[in-house]
C-alpha cells in the first residue's frame, strides 16, 4: 500500500486522477491503526448492536425498498445500504465510486446535537417533539482517503454496487454519493491488501478537491426530503410518546422518531397535516369498534416484536392461536406501535397488528389490524382482506385461494403475516420469555 502526503488540491487531483473505474474510494477525517495497519471497520462493529432497534430499521428499510425500488432490489443487501446510508448501522464499509466524494468526508467532520421543538398536531394541540439535528463542517486538522482495489475488495469480501436503488426523477442519497458497499464483514476489518493507498493531507485540500467535483454543500451528498422519497418515508413516520417524563398540570407531551434519524436540513411545521400521526399508546383494545367484523371477537395485547421479528422457518401449526379462535371466532393481536406501509405514507392510516378470523369450520382468513390516527387521535380500526388457510385434521394450516382474497398482487407482504403468527404463538406458550 502507498503512503502519500499531498500539499496541494492540485496535487491530490493529479494523483487521483491515476486511478480508474477499477477503484473505490473512502475518505474519513480520522485514521485508525491496527497492529499497525489502518483499521477499516464496519459501523456495527464500531457502535455494536441494538437488537430492538436494528429490527425497527430492518423493517422499515425493507418496506421502502418494496414501495419505491421494488422487485430489483434484493433486500439483505440494499436494506443494509438503507442502514447505513441514512443513519442506522450495517456489516458493510461504504465507500463511493467518486473520489471527489470521498475527498468531501475526508475534510468535512460529523456532529449532531439534540434539539426540542415545539408544534401542534392538526387540531393544533401542542407536541413537543425531540429531534436529531446533523451537520458537516469543515475543521482545521488533516483528513484521509483511502484507495480500495475493487476487484480485489470483491474476492475477499464482496461488494455490492448501489445503482440499484437509483429512482427514476429523483436523487437518493446512495446515488448522491455514488455509493458501493464492500462486506459484508462481521467482526472483521477491511482486507489489507484491498487498499492501495492511504492519502493523507491538510482537510482543506481534500475539500477544494471535492468542490471540483461538485461536491460543495451539504445538501449535495444528502438531498433533501423533497429531492428524496426513502428519506421523506422515513421521516413521515409516526411519531411516538417519550415515556418516563413526569407529566404536571398543564403538561405537553414529548415525542420522538420511532428511527433515530439524523436530520441534515430543517423541519420545522407549526402545525402539522392530518397525515401526521403522535402515538401516545392508544389502543383498539380499549373500545375501538373494529369495522368489517361481523363476528365481534376479542383483542389480544402482544409484544411490538410481532410487527418487526423474524422467526426460524417451521410447520405451520399454531395449536395456541388455534384455541383462541375456536372459542372467539375472530382474534385481533394489537401491538402497542403504529406501523406505517410505505404505499401509505400521504394517509393516516397504519397497521396495528394481525387478524385471524375463522369464516368457517377449518377455514381461516389471516389479515391486517389497520387503523385511522391521524394526529393525536385513533379514530377507527379495521381489516384488510388476507389470504385463506384451511386447517387439517393434525392441526397444520395450508394455503387456500379463495375468492375474496387479497389482490394487492405482494407474497411477502403475507409471508410476513405468517411469520407475525410465529411469533404471536411463541407468546403465547411462554409469554415471560418476552418481557423486557
Amino acid at each position: 500500500m502507498q503512503e502519500i502526503t499531498v500539499g496541494t488540491s492540485g496535487e491530490l487531483q493529479e494523483i487521483l486522477a491515476g486511478f480508474g473505474a477499477g477503484y473505490l474510494f473512502r475518505g474519513q477525517t480520522a485514521h485508525f491503526e491496527h497492529q499497525g495497519y489502518p483499521s477499516v471497520v464496519t459501523s456495527f462493529d464500531r457502535k455494536g448492536c441494538i437488537p430492538s432497534a436494528m429490527l425497527r430499521w430492518s423493517h422499515y428499510a425493507d418496506k421502502v425498498l418494496e414501495a419505491w425500488v421494488g422487485p430489483k432490489a434484493t433486500p439483505e443487501v440494499f436494506s443494509q445500504a438503507l442502514l447505513q446510508h441514512y443513519g442506522w448501522r450495517s456489516f458493510y464499509v461504504d465507500c463511493s465510486a467518486s473520489p471527489g466524494v470521498a475527498a468531501w468526508f475526508a475534510s468535512h467532520t460529523y456532529s449532531d446535537r439534540i434539539a426540542i421543538e415545539m408544534s401542534e398536531d392538526y387540531e393544533e394541540r401542542p407536541v413537543m417533539l425531540r429531534k436529531r439535528h446533523a451537520n458537516y463542517a469543515l475543521k482545521q486538522g488533516e483528513g484521509h482517503l483511502y484507495v480500495i482495489d475493487r476487484d480485489r475488495a470483491h474476492d475477499r469480501s464482496g461488494t455490492v454496487d448501489l445503482a440499484g436503488i437509483a429512482i427514476d426523477k429523483f436523487r437518493v442519497r446512495p446515488m448522491a454519493q455514488q455509493a458501493w458497499l464492500v462486506g459484508p464483514l462481521r467482526e472483521e476489518r477491511l482486507d489489507m491488501d484491498c487498499l492501495v493507498a492511504h492519502i493523507r493531507g491538510d482537510r482543506a485540500i481534500f475539500r477544494d478537491c471535492a468542490a471540483a467535483g461538485g461536491f460543495i454543500a451539504t445538501d449535495d451528498l444528502f438531498p433533501p426530503r423533497r429531492e428524496d422519497p426513502i428519506l421523506d418515508a422515513l421521516l413521515g413516520l409516526p411519531w411516538i410518546k417519550i415515556s418516563g417524563i413526569e407529566e404536571k398540570p398543564g403538561y405537553i407531551d414529548f415525542y420522538e422518531r420511532p428511527l433515530d434519524l439524523p436530520e441534515y436540513q430543517d423541519s420545522y411545521v407549526k402545525i402539522n397535516s392530518e397525515r401526521v400521526a403522535f402515538f401516545h399508546g392508544a389502543r383498539v383494545a380499549d373500545g375501538i369498534d373494529l369495522a368489517g367484523a361481523s363476528d365481534g371477537g376479542i383483542v389480544v395485547a402482544v409484544p411490538d416484536i410481532v410487527m418487526f421479528g423474524t422467526p426460524d422457518p417451521a410447520p405451520l401449526l399454531f395449536p395456541k392461536v388455534r384455541e383462541l379462535v375456536r372459542e372467539h371466532r375472530l382474534v385481533a393481536f394489537e401491538v402497542n406501535q403504529l406501523v406505517q406501509h410505505a404505499t401509505l405514507g400521504n394517509t393516516a392510516f397504519y397497521q396495528k397488528g394481525i387478524v385471524v378470523w375463522e369464516h368457517e369450520p377449518d377455514l381461516i382468513e389471516l389479515c391486517e389490524l389497520m387503523v385511522e390516527h391521524p394526529g393525536l387521535d385513533l379514530t377507527r380500526a379495521s381489516l384488510t382482506p388476507g389470504w385463506y388457510y384451511r386447517v387439517d385434521g393434525e392441526g397444520s394450516w395450508h394455503r387456500e385461494p379463495h375468492e375474496h382474497d387479497c389482490d394487492c398482487g405482494t407474497t411477502r407482504t403475507h409471508l410476513r403475516h405468517v411469520s407475525a403468527l410465529y411469533i404471536i404463538e411463541a407468546f403465547l406458550r411462554e409469554p415471560k420469555d418476552f418481557s423486557e
